[in-house]
């Protein structure tokens, strides 16, 4: 069900429209992380990069896989006919913006029944990645794309709903054992992206624990300087990257030491 109004803790203003971490600029046409929902934003803004490139993918009905508060409906939204969510029920995020509560590793729908599969940050919360894969195939219909981003050097989150990392071996594997054709993979980022957001994370759990010390109410990390303090080196490399010194964090260096990878995939058959 094509959702245009927003849910899930989203809100929309005549310049502005807001989806949880996403927001869309309405006058410029510009997508941006909403730094106020994530404390580090680097990966996710690369990953955003990666989602809006492959818009040209986009048709037709769309499964978001995992869609949270569907954030990147902003994005596909604007391009397909129809989009479906799929949560699972204890999601941390809630399921107010899903369609349908299941797991993906048992999809409700008949074969064939999508022209598009978006699945981002999903297949290392599920405990057999290679049925949830199965079950994209079997849903997605022929010549149509699967669009899914998955960790490499990430810290856990979501615990204890965290189970595997991905390198690019691993999840290209995944994709061919289900007849799926890969038509590109990218990294977001390399060394220097790995080390901000490991460091990025260390910093917050470690602000988070003298705030538990000292009984802090509100936590020391809502503070404006300490967010600002956290923000700055990451909007320092999104700079660097944004005026072409993105050649430090390219492949084969990035397939190395990189936070996670970026995958577009076609069913063959």
């Amino acid at each position: 069900m094509t959702r245009s109004n927003a849910c899930g803790g989203a809100s929309k203003s005549p310049r502005t429209r807001r989806r949880g971490f996403l927001a869309y600029e309405v006058d410029s046409g510009k997508y941006h992380i909403d730094r106020a929902s994530l404390l580090w934003s680097a990966v996710g803004e690369l990953l955003l990069s990666e989602v809006l490139a492959a818009r040209k993918y986009m048709r037709g009905r769309l499964l978001d896989v995992g869609c949270g508060i569907r954030p990147y409906a902003l994005v596909y939204d604007e391009v397909v006919d129809q989009s479906f969510g799929i949560e699972v029920a204890y999601s941390p995020h809630g399921t107010a913006a899903a369609d349908v509560i299941c797991s993906a590793d048992s999809l409700p729908f008949p074969d064939e029944s999508f022209d598009t599969i978006l699945c981002t940050e999903v297949l290392e919360h599920t405990r057999r990645p290679w049925l949830v894969m199965a079950e994209l195939a079997r849903v997605v219909c022929a010549g149509s794309h699967i669009i899914m981003s998955v960790p490499f050097i990430y810290p856990e989150h979501e615990a204890p709903n965290d189970y595997w990392r991905f390198t690019v071996n691993g999840i290209r594997s995944l994709c061919e054992d289900v007849g799926l054709d890969i038509l590109e993979v990218g990294c977001r980022g390399g060394p220097i992206a790995t080390a901000l957001a490991l460091s990025a994370n260390v910093a917050v759990r470690g602000v988070n624990a003298i705030s538990r010390g000292l009984r802090r109410n509100p936590p020391l990390r809502d503070s404006r300087l300490i967010r600002m303090l956290i923000a700055v080196p990451e909007m320092v490399y999104l700079s660097a990257i944004r005026k072409r010194l993105g050649f430090l964090e390219q492949p084969p260096v990035s397939q190395w030491m990189s936070p996670g990878f970026f995958i577009v995939a076609r069913r063959i058959s």
